[in-house]
């Protein structure tokens, strides 16, 4: 019986399951390097900050 991984049939299989594995790993670390965003620079936030300052 042959091995599933040497087994030229499943060559797309594998493929799929390098490029998906690639992808969530550069996704990742894309994520990760990203600098984190300010809450108080969202609207809404700000709008909260004041409704709150003045009660």
């Amino acid at each position: 019986m042959e091995s599933m991984l040497l087994d030229p049939r499943y060559l797309s299989l594998h493929i799929a399951i390098v490029v998906i594995a690639v992808v969530l790993i550069g996704t990742l670390i894309h994520e990760m390097k990203k600098p984190k965003r300010d809450p108080n620079e969202d609207p809404d936030t700000k709008r909260m900050n004041d409704i709150l300052k003045d009660s």
